[in-house]
């Protein structure tokens, strides 16, 4: 089976979770190439996929990160264009790779070019609106949200299935961010989280091993978003060391994978065992996207929640973590030190810790890939029928 992947190019969650379907695919035989923007783009490539690289269509941050509703909107006949120019992109890019299927993580452009070449295309999704409720909006943010939800609903509509990777009501994490959607063909898959590293180096066994509450700091997001918080994590280790140790993962996919000792841990530009950490920490900080939400619940592990400033999809998937009981939230200017320390101690107590191990049960109990890699095959053996 040949199988066209497209990732929406802002982030590395919608990479995270190719890459894991890739992998089951290319066990059972699969042909697969994939496109992307930007980092995620290199980041595709690295792992030794073809990979055409797209113009990047995104949202606006600034430099403190925070996501710019105002430029956003005055800029969206540029981000119209370059999703134009997406579109023809993979219009060649599907046509000269001639797939037998179309799998979009978030990717509108690539849906689109595989419906019109014909090819079954289907669809990864947990963001259907640039905001996550109306409730909270001011007019700016309603007329982004009525925008992408009603007319993104209507353009996700092509695609043959849509695969949300998340958990059903009442414990959906990205219920926030979906709400007002009329798309049909959709079905819950459970969390897509890395697989893997899980081998540690000398400073995750002496982490593993250590007997001060270990905290798992993980930066992730848009460029521009990672830098403020990457500071905050550095600068409270070495503040709090006598109570925690703390690995710091500055979510660079260029970086070192080398660890450097720094005061209160250990620091790693990118951390290819974050598994790894994962499991064996007693508590995550981290950003609130849904990948890395979605692996801390696997892991069964609490976590500490730092929305991207005034970025909706995270705002809603924290406020939803905090009310399953498995999360707290704090923004990022009242992340204080006081504040994460008493965070910190509330996470590492018995109460959450159940919480966490209960939903991660649960979560553990979906086979994500196996889910979407045969709703492929059953694709595209339909598809070859249909030639016959």
């Amino acid at each position: 089976m040949r199988v066209y992947i497209g990732c929406f190019g802002s982030g590395l969650g919608h990479a995270s979770r190719m890459l894991e379907v890739a992998g089951e695919l290319s066990a059972r035989g699969s042909t697969i190439e994939f496109s992307s923007s930007g980092e995620v783009a290199s980041l595709l490539k690295a792992r030794g996929y073809r990979c055409n690289k797209l113009p990047l269509a995104d949202v606006r941050y600034s430099e403190n990160g925070e996501f710019l509703v105002k430029e956003t909107l005055l800029d969206s006949f540029s981000i119209m264009a370059k999703s134009y120019g997406q579109l023809a992109d993979e219009l060649k890019n599907i046509g000269r790779f001639a797939p037998d299927v179309v799998l979009s993580d978030s990717a509108l452009p690539t849906v689109l070019a595989g419906k019109i070449l014909r090819v079954p295309a289907f669809t990864v999704l947990n963001q259907l609106n640039l905001t996550s409720s109306h409730a909270r909006a001011g007019a700016l943010s309603r007329l982004l949200s009525v925008g992408t939800s009603t007319g993104m609903g209507r353009l996700w509509k092509f695609s043959d299935g849509v695969f949300l990777p998340d958990l059903p009501p009442p414990y959906t994490i990205s219920e926030k961010n979906l709400w007002g959607s009329s798309v049909a063909k959709t079905r819950y898959v459970g969390f897509i989280s890395p697989t893997g590293g899980e081998n540690p180096d000398g400073p995750g066994l002496e982490f593993a091993q250590d007997g001060r509450t270990r905290v798992f700091w993980q930066v992730s997001g848009p460029p521009m978003t990672r830098l403020p918080f990457l500071r905050k994590a550095l600068e409270f280790a070495k503040e709090l060391r006598e109570r925690f140790v703390f690995v710091v993962s500055g979510g660079d996919p260029t970086g070192s994978a080398a660890a450097v000792r720094t005061p209160g841990g250990w620091f790693y530009e990118w951390c290819g065992n974050a598994g790894f950490y994962f499991r064996n920490c007693d508590v995550v900080v981290s950003r609130a996207g849904h990948g890395t939400v979605g692996q801390a619940i696997l892991s069964k592990k609490p976590s500490l929640l730092v929305p991207i400033p005034k970025q909706p999809e995270q705002e809603g998937n924290a406020d939803k973590a905090a009310r399953l009981g498995v999360s707290l939230v704090v923004s990022q200017d009242d992340l204080t030190l006081g504040a994460l320390e008493e965070s910190l101690s509330r996470l590492a107590g018995e109460g959450y810790r159940a919480r966490a191990a209960e939903l991660g049960d649960l979560a553990g109990g979906y086979d994500s890939r196996s889910a979407i890699v045969d709703a492929l095959e059953a694709a595209a053996r339909k598809g070859r029928r249909g030639l016959r």
